[in-house]
């Protein structure tokens, strides 16, 4: 069932499906400004039928919700809001959320600021800390440009991976990768198969939609330098943290910090990258519902 909530001032887009009966899942999408389209599209019929409540949101501004309000600036904060007030809204008392990358950050914020409303939480792919993720994709980067006989732009990639300051979004460290044209993707996927099935999958889309709305979430991007890293020490709340065995975003670094803080299992599901929902969807929601048995 496709919705808008009318929640402070805006429409929000919220897809539900599955039994209202069933464990609420709520999923937490990325980008900045990305949909929550690829993963309903993937993986929502799939949940629904085992049972789940799973719930997709298009976050303020983007793609199906109102254009951003412009009386109030876009936040982390406001986000939480708004993912709060979705749940009082569907009648939930307690929920499970899936963070995806950028999400993973919004999601942990949720759980620390609302924990008694919080069952479990899943970090897929946590971009908690953007300097880190930094260091670790842009060597990756670099060698795929020297590959490809770019050595200036392979260059520049290894220049910012070295800097010995903290990276901030002012590096704009996404431009030194774009010379990789229409390479650049391959950084997010397994192989070019799964890279085909991510592209299917939203070329399946509807041709109205605009997703240049998500341009206007460009705003966070200085968020994902915060490093969320010392805030998993404060988890109550049980949680796992999965990632594709290629995946870039949620580098060693911040897999490693999360079992010292947590304690909690990590899951690397095989044959993807940063997008296992599209990549491997049947594997995905197993270890999703696994976890959900545990709770």
């Amino acid at each position: 069932m496709e919705s808008l909530l009318e929640i402070d001032s805006t429409r929000l887009f919220v897809d539900q499906r599955g039994p209202e009966d069933g464990h609420p899942l709520l999923f937490i999408h990325g980008g900045p400004g990305n949909p929550c389209w690829d993963f309903m599209a993937s993986v929502g019929d799939l949940f629904a039928a085992r049972g789940i409540r799973i719930i997709g949101v298009d976050q303020r501004g983007v793609l199906r919700s109102d254009d951003l309000p412009e009386a109030e600036p876009l936040t982390v904060a406001l986000l939480v809001q708004d993912f709060e007030e979705i749940r009082r809204r569907l009648g939930i008392e307690r929920w499970t959320i899936i963070g995806h990358s950028s999400g993973g950050g919004y999601a942990l914020e949720y759980a620390l600021t609302h924990p008694e409303h919080v069952s479990g939480l899943i970090l897929d792919c946590p971009a908690l800390d953007a300097d880190a993720t930094d260091r670790h994709r842009l060597p990756r980067a670099a060698a795929m440009l020297d590959d490809d006989g770019n050595a200036d732009a392979a260059e520049v990639c290894r220049t910012l991976a070295g800097l010995e300051r903290r990276l901030t979004a002012d590096d704009r460290t996404w431009e030194a990768m774009l010379p990789l044209g229409p390479h650049y993707l391959d950084l997010f996927f397994h192989d070019a198969a799964t890279r085909a099935r991510y592209e299917d999958v939203m070329e399946a889309a509807p041709k109205r939609l605009d997703w240049a709305k998500g341009m206007s979430h460009l705003a966070l991007m200085a968020e994902m330098y915060r490093d969320r890293r010392p805030s998993l020490a404060s988890l109550t709340v049980p949680s796992v943290l999965i990632h594709g065995e290629d995946d870039m975003v949620a580098p060693p670094v911040v897999r490693d910090a999360y079992r010292a803080s947590t304690g909690g299992e990590i899951i690397t599901i095989s044959d993807a990258g940063h997008f296992a929902f599209v990549e491997q969807p049947e594997t995905y929601v197993d270890v999703v519902t696994r976890f959900l048995g545990t709770l």
